[in-house]
């Protein structure tokens, strides 16, 4: 990877939010579907499938097993989405956390409402100090409402013109709703962040909330989408657009005293069932499906 700006960063990361499922909702072939008959087919169909699957008794508590925690915290925290290969090492924020809101385009009010929520949401679950500035040279992280025109220009002027120009950098800025971006230091500490949204793009696919959910949880330190974590909001299958019980466990075991950035796959799998036997015997697990709805960007809505 290309040196960055900055000597003390070392790392990089860019992820992005693709169209889920409900996306395609809109498709020629679902909109075929639309009389009672072929709809009443669908349900029907979709049922038996799921029923085939699992009980709904396993369907309730299968994210709450160790082993499924495990796996999800696996996928999720130690891969990246467009650099396939070995594992990564875990990435989380050590220092408070300096958050700007820049609203170019839209209802900057609005956006500024949404991105407090949601960000002061992630700070509850993790334990992580954050605050909202004003000003750019004081923040550490910036979620930026822009325009689609204007995508490669910024990621390009946070990462520079030789990483703007990877292949994974262009894949990600050509299929991507959204963009997120962040760099670490020597210790794989997270030290800056950069979370664009294109506000006109998002919000033609219907897709503005989740852009500002997702993105941030995974500029946590969650960096990966995988269809094999599921309920989730880092699902691509996932058609809910907030945080699920499942992606608060998660946030919960990434922030753990028992892990550290810079921890290898393996230390992280080692540790882990400390952290989980320590966040079950704190209610964590049996009560997340209440907690994660507690000050968060759904309550807020009033969903």
């Amino acid at each position: 990877m290309p040196c960055l700006p900055h000597r003390q960063l070392t790392g990089l990361f860019f992820s992005t939010l693709r169209a889920s499922f409900s996306s395609l909702l809109k498709a020629p072939f679902f909109s075929s579907l639309r009389a009672p008959w072929a709809l009443k087919a669908l349900g029907v169909a979709l049922l038996l499938s799921s029923l085939a699957a699992v009980s709904p008794s396993q369907a309730a508590e299968r994210w709450q097993r160790a082993d499924v925690l495990t796996d999800s915290f696996m996928e999720v925290a130690l891969k990246r989405e467009y650099q396939p290969g070995s594992s990564a090492s875990l990435v989380r924020w050590q220092a408070p956390i300096k958050v700007r809101v820049d609203s170019q385009l839209g209802n900057s009010r609005m956006q500024r409402q949404m991105s407090e929520v949601q960000f002061r949401h992630l700070a509850a679950i993790t334990g992580q100090p954050l605050s909202f500035v004003s000003s750019a040279g004081e923040a550490n992280l910036r979620i930026a409402f822009i325009a689609r025109d204007h995508m490669t220009r910024e990621a390009t002027a946070y990462v520079g013109k030789q990483q703007a120009a990877t292949p994974g950098m262009r894949k990600a800025l050509r299929e991507g709703v959204c963009l997120t971006l962040f760099k670490t230091g020597p210790d794989h500490a997270i030290t800056s962040g950069l979370i664009l949204i294109p506000t006109d793009y998002a919000r033609q696919k219907a897709r503005l909330v989740d852009c500002i959910v997702e993105e941030s949880a995974q500029l946590m330190g969650l960096p990966n989408d995988s269809d094999k974590v599921f309920p989730s909001i880092f699902s691509d299958v996932t058609v809910d657009t907030w945080l699920s019980p499942l992606d608060y466990v998660l946030l919960k075991m990434l922030y753990a005293p028992e892990l550290s950035p810079g921890m290898s796959a393996a230390q992280v799998r080692a540790a882990l069932p400390t952290v989980i036997q320590r966040l079950a015997e704190q209610g964590e697990l049996s009560h997340a499906i209440r907690r994660v709805r507690q000050g968060s960007l759904r309550e807020w809505a009033g969903d």
